[in-house]
């Protein structure tokens, strides 16, 4: 929709403030600005997305963080201009979030994990895929997060068997994983998964985990 700019947002939601779902995914003309609108009109927003939105940064994440505990699922894949510092103001304040898709973020590290556990404990389905994650991430997600029943780390070459094994003994609902293109994940820690999550269906790029 790249018809839709920051004046186009402004004008829609100083309209529509009971608004509780608003996905502007590939509405490559809006910037932080659409943010400030969205977060100053539309107080009761449960789900956001604005994935592949190329000029949203972390000023964008700190108007979202003013919509508080009340914003359930939020998609910032793709813009790659956040970093830890967004996200760590958003969890923050965005603590009852379940839904987080951060793929492609690729300045998101563990330091944003960390937070992203500490406060979002309700979390349900989490995207880090192609984030600077590493086994450290994993483990205080893990810890902090044991109901994940979505994770994909699709892409994170810092990822290793250890990370996996911490999110196999403490995440024992997740059902899905994403583990595509992770080279440092072998079968010991494809096994992990499967001792204690048995139903969880797992996406992979490895052959070996076939047999």
């Amino acid at each position: 929709c790249p018809a839709v700019d920051d004046t186009s947002v402004r004008l829609a939601v100083e309209n529509c403030t009971q608004l509780q779902y608003l996905f502007l995914r590939r509405c490559s003309n809006i910037s932080d600005m659409s943010l400030k609108y969205i977060s100053s009109y539309c107080l009761l927003l449960k789900e956001v997305s604005t994935s592949d939105c190329k000029q949203i940064s972390d000023t964008g994440l700190s108007y979202l963080a003013k919509l508080g505990p009340g914003l359930r699922y939020l998609s910032v894949a793709k813009c790659h201009l956040l970093t830890d510092s967004g996200v760590k103001l958003l969890v923050k304040h965005c603590y009852k979030l379940r839904y987080l898709n951060l793929r492609g973020c690729e300045a998101v590290s563990d330091l944003a994990i960390e937070a992203l556990a500490n406060s979002c404990t309700r979390m349900r389905s989490l995207d880090i895929g192609k984030c600077d994650v590493t086994d450290l991430g994993l483990r205080d997600l893990s810890r902090h997060c044991p109901n994940l029943r979505k994770l994909s780390v699709r892409g994170c070459e810092l990822i290793t068997d250890q990370g996996l094994c911490s999110v196999a003994y403490y995440c024992r609902c997740l059902q899905h994983l994403n583990i595509q293109d992770v080279s440092g994940v072998t079968v010991e820690g494809y096994r992990s998964i499967k001792k204690y999550s048995r139903k969880c269906i797992i996406e992979h790029t490895n052959p070996a985990f076939a047999l």
